[in-house]
């Protein structure tokens, strides 16, 4: 691989680089009634954690067109608490790392535009991507890795996906994109395995040295 063709990294947003499960929690237990839908306590959350995706939407009994309704509308609220919206711990400091190392940077995310970029100006982060994707439907990422490496003309062997739900999982193996799987968001190890991710991590600073083994791979 010629020096400056380094790989590209995509992130997953929501619950891999920003720390905004326990809010979309709070917003949709605060909806739930709404929408006929039963609210959740904490000591569930972490049974749910062990779920693939489609499994907690049977599990929650939400339908696919509810999925559309009720996203759209835990986006619009969250939009107005993003300020209180933190980045994971340590993930901050491995953005950084990874863009003074070189890497291509990106962010593709079912989060709006404007929330990703509020939380990345505010930890002096947005400079770091060239991109960020947002909007994507909830089984639509695999579409839009496509989309971005057709623009940015980089092949799917030179790009990971980074996801922390089983979904990202499944667009990246889909995309044929490799996967790195991150185990403190949406979904834990035990969920994640079954996709069988390229790497499977519980820290950051483990995320800079899988990038650094696939390069070297290349």
């Amino acid at each position: 691989m010629s020096a400056n063709a380094k790989p590209l990294l995509i992130f997953d947003f929501d619950g891999t680089l920003a720390n905004t499960i326990e809010t979309g929690i709070a917003i949709y237990n605060e909806l739930a009634a709404g929408y006929g839908l039963r609210s959740v306590t904490p000591a569930e959350v972490q049974e749910l954690r062990k779920l693939n995706t489609r499994a907690l939407l049977d599990h929650l009994e939400i339908s696919g067109l509810m999925v559309v309704k009720l996203g759209a509308h835990i986006r619009k609220l969250l939009h107005q608490r993003m300020d209180t919206v933190d980045m994971i711990r340590g993930t901050r400091e491995m953005i950084l790392s990874l863009h003074a190392e070189g890497f291509r940077l990106g962010v593709i995310t079912s989060n709006s535009a404007d929330n990703v970029r509020t939380v990345l100006k505010r930890f002096g982060l947005l400079e770091c991507f060239l991109f960020i994707e947002a909007g994507v439907s909830l089984f639509g990422k695999t579409h839009r890795i496509g989309n971005v490496l057709k623009k940015t003309g980089i092949a799917p062997s030179l790009t990971m996906y980074v996801g922390d739900e089983t979904r990202d999982m499944e667009a990246a193996r889909k995309a044929h994109v490799s996967a790195i799987a991150v185990c403190w968001g949406a979904n834990g190890r035990e969920a994640m395995e079954t996709e069988g991710p390229d790497f499977c991590i519980d820290d950051p600073v483990e995320l800079i040295q899988c990038a650094r083994k696939f390069e070297l791979d290349q």
